[in-house]
């Protein structure tokens, strides 16, 4: 499922940074549709599972990552389409 949302956030444009820490831990910044000021930070630990997703104003579940940032399963791969179908 974060491959799925990581893939999805390329896709669409909303991925503003990418970067890996020094731990293996890779975290994304995504761009929100709600306020253009803020953004959601995804990490994604080494064994790629899904690890935290923050805000300003706290944590979040990758449902409501998907829905500030306003992703959407139409742009994803026919890999991750099959996998909500």
């Amino acid at each position: 499922m974060i491959d799925d949302l990581i893939e999805i956030a390329y896709a669409q444009g909303a991925v503003r940074t990418a970067a890996r820490a020094s731990n293996g831990v890779d975290e994304y910044e995504l761009a929100r549709i709600d306020c253009d000021r803020t953004t959601v930070t995804v990490a994604v630990r080494a064994d790629g599972k899904f690890a935290k997703a923050t805000t300003m104003d706290g944590y979040l579940t990758l449902g409501q990552v998907m829905r500030v940032c306003g992703l959407d399963y139409r742009n994803a791969t026919s890999r991750a389409r099959h996998a909500v179908s």
